[in-house]
């Protein structure tokens, strides 16, 4: 079974399929968070990748533009089965390269509190805000890329 791990950006109709199925899967199906919370409109304004490992794509996430060089991380998903294996931070670099693309300076998120380490681990720091996602309480964070 090909196991090969690569980081795609979403140009077409079928990879955002995949994109919406990964974050029904992970955020609707398995954290409970209503539907409508994750169809807030703004895909279409949006970068999306996939992370595939062999035919599958296995996890997901998507970078906005926020501000002139501000760009705000958002849906990262990773299906629960292909956990484990650094597809988040694959996920989060692929995004982050993105938005050097695009000449952003600085990134925002909101994370799960539990996550607030993996965030940390990859250059992310608290910014002191907490907001809610169904029963999910999220913390913002923030990185200023490298040069």
């Amino acid at each position: 079974m090909d196991e090969t791990i690569r980081v795609t950006v979403v140009r077409t109709a079928a990879a955002m399929q995949a994109v919406r199925d990964i974050r029904h899967a992970v955020f609707v199906a398995e954290q409970g968070i209503p539907p409508e919370l994750d169809r807030d409109g703004r895909d279409k304004s949006a970068v999306h990748v996939l992370v595939w490992c062999g035919a599958s794509a296995v996890a997901t996430g998507r970078m906005l533009r926020v501000g002139p060089q501000e760009g705000q991380l958002a849906r990262i998903a990773v299906l629960p089965a292909f956990r484990g294996r650094g597809l988040g931070r694959e996920v989060v670099r692929a995004l982050e390269a993105e938005a050097r693309k695009q000449g952003l300076r600085r990134l925002r998120l909101q994370a799960h509190r539990h996550l607030e380490d993996f965030y940390r681990n990859l250059g992310y720091e608290c910014t002191g805000t907490t907001a809610r996602a169904g029963t999910h309480v999220l913390i913002d964070m923030a990185r200023t890329l490298p040069g």
